[in-house]
């Protein structure tokens, strides 16, 4: 009798050694990889939610920096590491660029991934210079109309949202727009300011002192709804462009294979955090909105829909990834 006892309880020890280590999780730092040099909006926003999820997952998380082949990099990195949860990547619209423009990547950012779900999205506002006499995106596409070798709209580079979302209102609106590309936000708002340049979707952070000290003028936000800090600007469906959605938005995802309950884990702790006061207010002064509730399902229909939309202008418009 002995024996059954002792053998039954080694084997409830063995059964219960794995689903111990399981529920332990995490025993160390978990790093969330960032394909963008330390500073820009992705690297701020990965920071603010790793600081903050650290308290709600109760282990450190660090944000690790891997600039270069937008963003290619770090997916690389992440998507070829231990299925453990303890590796992370932000990925987001340059991945499904990527998905498209590229014809040979390392990975395959539908499935090669694990994801958790939607983090940030961060919407743009179409801008003009005030002495452009345009106040509407109505008085926009009629310019553009009218003048098709003189209305021109500024992006930070090839390729980067501003740009796209450029090319997509061009295309379904029927007109002509030439775009000039810059180095980033900052060149490309200096020309604007300047009224060089006709127009620009501009990131919220850059364009709203200028919209509020009048030396831009809002026409539209690329958001589902108005905005807080714009509470008079219209959105793009208010402004008569349906189905428009060209905001930049991050998400989680961990190597494929990694087990569905640290994933669940990592879900619940990523959507308490971004529903604090202190994370929401943080996120603000940088022109990002927290996701919440935006889980696997809704990350793969970002992701997934933002490709096939990419494929579609790339293919009636000739856009490359450099011009």
């Amino acid at each position: 009798m002995k024996k059954l006892v002792i053998g039954a309880c080694a084997g409830l020890l063995a059964l219960s050694g794995p689903a111990a280590a399981q529920s332990e999780y995490p025993t160390h730092t978990i790093r969330i990889v960032v394909g963008f040099a330390a500073g820009g909006a992705t690297d701020v926003a990965a920071r603010i939610l790793a600081s903050k999820m650290s308290d709600e997952i109760g282990q450190t998380m660090i944000v690790e920096n891997r600039p270069g082949a937008s963003t290619t990099i770090a997916g690389e990195t992440v998507a070829k590491s231990e299925p453990d949860g303890y590796t992370l990547f932000m990925a987001g619209n340059a991945n499904a660029v990527n998905a498209v423009a590229e014809s040979k990547l390392p990975f395959d950012v539908l499935h090669d991934f694990a994801p958790i779900g939607v983090a940030v999205t961060s919407p743009s506002v179409l801008v003009v210079h005030p002495d452009s006499g345009i106040k509407s995106v109505a008085d926009l596409i009629a310019f553009a109309k009218a003048n098709p070798d003189k209305a021109t709209y500024a992006s930070s580079g090839a390729a980067a949202v501003s740009h796209l979302a450029g090319e997509l209102l061009a295309y379904e609106q029927g007109i002509k727009m030439t775009h000039v590309p810059y180095k980033g936000s900052t060149q490309a708002m200096t020309d604007v300011l300047a009224g060089r340049v006709t127009s620009m979707f501009a990131p919220i952070s850059t364009a709203l002192p200028h919209i509020r000290s009048g030396k831009l003028v809002a026409l539209a936000v690329t958001f589902p709804q108005r905005l807080d800090d714009l509470p008079d600007t219209p959105t793009l469906a208010e402004a008569g462009i349906k189905d428009f959605d060209m905001s930049i938005w991050f998400g989680l995802v961990a190597p494929k294979g990694t087990p569905s309950d640290r994933l669940a884990k990592l879900g619940a702790a990523m959507d308490k955090t971004l529903k604090r006061d202190d994370v929401r207010k943080a996120l603000a002064i940088q022109g990002i909105v927290p996701a919440t509730g935006q889980g696997p399902d809704a990350f793969t229909r970002h992701m997934q829909g933002d490709i096939d939309k990419l494929r579609t202008l790339f293919a009636a418009t000739g856009m490359k990834m450099a011009d």
